[in-house]
């Protein structure tokens, strides 16, 4: 089962990737904007501790497995953000979440031991997911077909990230691989932005608060934490939370921007909870 002191920071990371969504929305800047500068503003913040913390010099070799996994992270933004153009939210964020049971899948290709109350959680929770957009999952054009496509593809690279972060943190501090994979992503989608002709410091001057608050709310409460976790737990274990993500959106949405919440939100939380709560029975690595 999940250690009691590391309970307090799946639900911090729960929370912190559920409001990422709530951030964009009232940002008034660009997805590619905000991916970029959650990315970068976090990779300073962290660079900060990381240079005051960390006392070896990383090798050449242990900077590989950050390098890929910040052009992961990068290519999972990208292509995930593009398909909210193209389908609706709803759908794009019911597809994009299936990395947890990827990273399942890869784990029992490894050989390693995923019990049965772990998979089933994971069924229940996306379960949850589907039902909470079963109204708006209707596919009518091949742009939609495209996006679904790209949205596939994101929760690859979000596997992959998440596969090598866990790689990773076996032999390097949350830090020093969070800095190094948050930074390359910034630099990849910075580049994405230019190619697209997206002038991501054009925000700045009225958005900068939401900019700050998705680096610090959603990437370094979200992502560095669950990369802390990573350590400890399986890959699959940890982004478990992530299908909790879409429900939590939800909620916050009717809080905060006032948009009607009914039971099929309450019982799609209800059942997003327990699942995750079955996955993280077994947790322990």
């Amino acid at each position: 089962m999940v250690r009691k002191k590391h309970a307090p920071l799946f639900i911090l990371a729960s929370l912190s990737i559920g409001i990422a969504s709530i951030l964009v929305r009232v940002s008034g800047a660009s997805s590619v904007a905000c991916a970029f500068w959650r990315l970068f503003i976090a990779s300073l913040m962290l660079m900060m501790v990381s240079s005051v913390g960390c006392r070896r010099v990383l090798h050449q070799k242990a900077l590989v497995y950050p390098l890929i996994a910040g052009f992961a992270l990068s290519l999972h933004f990208v292509l995930w953000m593009d398909s909210l153009f193209r389908v609706s939210v709803a759908v794009s964020t019911t597809v994009v979440v299936l990395y947890p049971a990827h990273l399942m899948l890869v784990e029992v290709l490894r050989g390693e031991k995923v019990g049965y109350s772990a998979v089933a959680g994971l069924l229940i929770a996306f379960a949850a997911v589907v039902l909470l957009f079963s109204k708006s999952l209707a596919v009518k054009s091949m742009a939609e077909v495209l996006g679904i496509v790209e949205a596939f593809i994101a929760s690859l690279a979000a596997a992959l990230y998440f596969f090598i972060g866990r790689a990773s943190r076996r032999s390097m501090a949350t830090a020093e691989y969070a800095t190094t994979t948050y930074f390359t992503a910034s630099l990849i989608t910075l580049a994405y932005s230019l190619a697209i002709g997206d002038n991501v410091f054009s925000y700045l001057p009225a958005s900068w608060p939401w900019l700050l608050a998705l680096a610090v709310v959603p990437m370094l409460g979200g992502h560095t934490v669950m990369n802390y976790l990573l350590r400890f737990y399986k890959s699959s274990t940890v982004t478990s939370i992530a299908l909790a993500e879409p429900v939590v959106a939800s909620i916050l949405a009717s809080i905060i921007l006032n948009e009607r919440t009914g039971l099929l939100e309450v019982v799609a939380l209800a059942m997003a909870i327990t699942g995750v709560a079955l996955v993280l029975k077994e947790s322990k690595d």
